[in-house]
């Protein structure tokens, strides 16, 4: 019994004294700056700041040589929700070491975390200087924004002027909302049955062939429309404006005011809205989306753009348009706590 209770008081020597958990709890220095925000920050939401991807180790065991063996915490932008990327895409980084550029990431930190609801703050965040993704689909690619299921990064924040922050933040949070709201299959499996698969990847000069001319040049009068608010575009406007519409016979020829025109927009997203879509995929010609995820892509960004009221005004007269946004408007409502 003596030798027993001497093995387990050895044993209990070697067990660290600092759990996993441990590592992610920031620490108070009054007399550094940069380390005393860090300790505001995880105070007040609870959120571990991180300039280094390395958080920390972790004594395991000896190993047969009497070397130890240590467990490094690491934040892994690799790393999703169910998978990882590994592989197929890696990240060059470069650690923000600048005191001066630290409490400017820091300041942007509290912006995003200020303004967004709980559901949308990360396990831990990693602020750098520089990010880039590579990956052989699309080469090199900057990144401000890395997202995970449990980690976030920001980077090129030298970038970022201070007034600039909180619409950066707001948009960041756009981005973390479509990634929670793919976790949500059975959710998800309601908002692709709205659509009958085969209006995916058609022309649409084949589903208004009386609207749209056979001829190329023409093909886009359709989507005009949409372009003009999805790409923030005014040239349109400005040309149905002098030109009008000789294409459709329901519409008046000619010059136009602000009036028809956006009475011509109204008509418009109700010929797209008819099979549920809210915007178009552009290849050589203008076909709908290309399959359910680029309707769901494409779907947050129009939900995304608009407070709900409005939203429901612009698509009021296209009923499967509207049945889609309430599926994906209870998740992120009820399932993640975010008032549209």
């Amino acid at each position: 019994m003596i030798g027993l209770v001497a093995a387990c008081q050895k044993e209990d020597d070697i067990i660290p004294s600092v759990g996993y958990e441990n590592l992610y709890v920031i620490q108070d220095d009054p007399s550094d700056p940069v380390q005393h925000k860090r300790y505001e920050l995880y105070q007040t939401y609870g959120v571990p700041v991180f300039f280094n991807d390395t958080i920390g180790k972790v004594f395991v065991k000896m190993d047969v040589n009497g070397d130890s063996i240590f467990h490094y915490e690491l934040l892994d932008l690799n790393w999703a929700f169910n998978e990882t990327n590994s592989g197929s895409v890696s990240y060059q980084v470069t650690r923000l070491t600048d005191p001066d550029m630290q409490m400017k990431a820091l300041r942007f930190a509290e912006v995003y975390l200020e303004n967004a609801m709980p559901a949308l703050h990360p396990y831990a965040l990693w602020l750098t200087e520089k990010c880039y993704e590579l990956s052989a689909s699309s080469g090199v690619v900057e990144k401000g924004l890395i997202t995970r299921y449990r980690n976030m990064m920001f980077s090129w924040i030298d970038k970022l002027k201070e007034n600039e922050m909180l619409e950066t933040a707001k948009s960041y949070q756009k981005e973390v909302v479509r990634l929670k709201v793919q976790y949500y299959e059975d959710e998800l499996k309601a908002f692709d049955k709205v659509t009958d698969e085969k209006y995916y990847a058609v022309e649409w000069a084949s589903l208004y062939p009386d609207f749209v001319p056979a001829y190329d040049m023409r093909i886009w009068d359709l989507t005009r429309a949409l372009r003009e608010e999805w790409e923030g575009r005014t040239d349109y406007r400005s040309d149905l404006k002098y030109y009008g519409n000789y294409m459709n016979p329901d519409f008046p020829q000619g010059v136009w005011d602000d009036e028809q025109v956006d009475a011509y927009f109204a008509h418009v997203r109700g010929m797209v809205g008819a099979y549920g879509f809210v915007a178009y995929h552009l290849g050589d010609h203008y076909f709908t989306p290309k399959n359910t995820g680029m309707d769901l892509e494409l779907f947050l960004e129009e939900m995304l753009k608009y407070p709900r009221k409005q939203f429901l005004e612009r698509w009021e007269g296209s009923p499967l348009v509207i049945k889609k946004y309430e599926i994906l408007y209870a998740i992120i409502k009820d399932k993640l706590g975010i008032e549209l």
